[in-house]
């Protein structure tokens, strides 16, 4: 494409440092080393763009230091970059959520419901809870009667949640609104929403795990790099 002057697109996805936040919170060491090693390796690649003549040669030392005194000399001219714009960002942010931090919906309110969409990785932090027919007012009445429900979790139904937003600004299809049930918990804090057996599991273990799907800074808020031949 770079030979015969046309323009590309490449789309690569990576799944680190996601993993390692579900599975070990935000703070954890190793999300740190994944987070150093992506921007390392960005910073290299940007590089080997920045070697026109090198990489369409096919003989590009992927290892080279920054301190090659060759590539340095090649790189000092901009006509020698490929022409290349490269975008780095992410699709969520992370919260971490402690053991003390999950919560198991108390019987009072599942012997309401048909099925509660939660999770401690994600669907718990805006969990659907389908109520069995007719229920939905005593639902509501025993989630405001529950502290540990009220405070930390904002319940909407979903004509609620459609009319402030929550789905975007387009009109909802048709089909896709029966899976939402009758309402949304948003986690207004680090308090999510897990299965007995995921408390089970990360509770007796002290276990902390990274979660995101609620509308705190920190899932919300995202990197964006933006890479231009003019930056070089």
């Amino acid at each position: 494409a770079e030979r015969n002057d046309e323009k590309t697109f490449t789309y690569l996805y990576t799944a680190h440092p996601d993993k390692h936040m579900h599975a070990l919170g935000v703070e954890h060491i190793e999300v740190r080393n994944v987070v150093n090693g992506i921007e390392m390796e960005t910073e290299r690649f940007w590089r080997v763009l920045g070697d026109r003549e090198a990489l369409l040669s096919g003989k590009y030392d992927m290892d080279s230091s920054s301190g090659d005194v060759e590539q340095e000399n090649r790189l000092k001219k901009e006509d020698d970059a490929v022409d290349a714009t490269v975008v780095l960002t992410a699709d969520h942010g992370h919260v971490t959520v402690q053991p003390e931090d999950m919560v198991v919906l108390p019987e009072c309110i599942l012997e309401l419901l048909e099925y509660a969409c939660i999770g401690v990785h994600g669907k718990g932090r805006h969990g659907y809870l389908h109520c069995r027919a007719g229920l939905q007012k005593p639902l509501q009445q025993r989630w405001k009667a529950i502290d540990e429900l009220h405070q930390h979790f904002l319940l909407l139904t979903i004509e609620e949640a459609i009319e402030i937003g929550l789905f975007g600004p387009k009109q909802m299809r048709m089909k896709v609104r029966p899976r939402l049930g009758d309402f949304v918990s948003i986690s207004i804090g680090t308090k999510t929403l897990v299965t007995p057996s995921e408390n089970e599991a990360f509770c007796k273990g002290c276990q902390c795990q990274g979660a995101h799907g609620s509308l705190h800074p920190e899932e919300m808020h995202i990197p964006f790099i933006l890479l231009e031949p003019s930056s070089r």
